[in-house]
């Protein structure tokens, strides 16, 4: 697999294989799957996402429910997440943003199975005038 070696940014994001690196797990751990912010964001509003081959997320809060789509990679240790602007309904959106996650707390291993991660540890970075970033943890759901 040479060509593996030159692959980078959303490209490898598609592999739903991908891992990153922590301390204790040889071969990295799998961060693929879905997590849930275990905070809202701004006012009411909480975050889930899932990070697979196409990736989305969710909008759920004060009345306001917002289904998109995001693009992901792995770098070391961290996760890289742009999020794509979604069309909420009745005139409001949910713009776009990026964000920087890192495995926070123990791996999953059900089953003998590969590890996977429980947590994340994540900066939001809104591309909104006036809001400023949000740090939160995202659990496996």
């Amino acid at each position: 697999m040479l060509l593996a070696g030159f692959m980078s940014g959303p490209s490898l994001a598609q592999d739903a294989n991908a891992f990153v690196i922590v301390p204790d797990h040889p071969g990295g751990v799998g961060v693929y799957g879905c997590y849930r912010a275990n905070q809202p964001l701004y006012g009411p509003y909480i975050l889930t996402f899932c990070l697979e081959r196409r990736g989305t997320y969710q909008i759920r809060g004060g009345g306001v429910r917002c289904d998109g789509r995001l693009t992901w990679w792995t770098s070391g240790r961290d996760v890289m997440v742009d999020i794509q602007r979604a069309s909420c309904g009745g005139g409001v959106a949910w713009e776009a943003a990026s964000m920087d996650c890192r495995p926070t707390g123990r791996s999953l291993n059900p089953l003998g199975q590969l590890a996977r991660l429980a947590a994340l540890r994540c900066t939001y970075h809104p591309t909104v005038r006036f809001k400023g970033r949000r740090v939160f943890t995202a659990n496996r759901i």
